[in-house]
């Protein structure tokens, strides 16, 4: 199976879109806060770069995880002939 090599950095840095987005104190940021029991003093404690840089390597991960997860679907396509055959199939 061909893989684009850039999908894998990519996807992973959407995760950290998503993730700015999900956890803005306008969107559910200051739920998870009090949740946690966390302060906002406590978050800005933290070393952002390490926060950050786990969550893209787990993102990294993640991406190819799902990618192995996914590769049935392209085995599923072989077994009748290949993408060619798929109109005959």
């Amino acid at each position: 199976m061909i893989t684009n090599p850039l999908a894998f950095p990519v996807s992973a840095f959407f995760v950290l879109i998503i993730g700015f987005i999900w956890y803005n104190p306008k969107v559910f940021g200051t739920i998870w806060m009090k949740e946690n029991g966390f302060t906002t003093e406590e978050l800005r404690k933290g070393n952002m770069l390490k926060i950050f840089g786990f969550t893209y390597l787990f993102a990294l991960m993640i991406t190819g995880t799902l990618m192995s997860l996914t590769i049935h679907q392209t085995g599923a396509v072989g077994m009748i002939g290949g993408a060619t055959m798929i109109e005959t199939a």
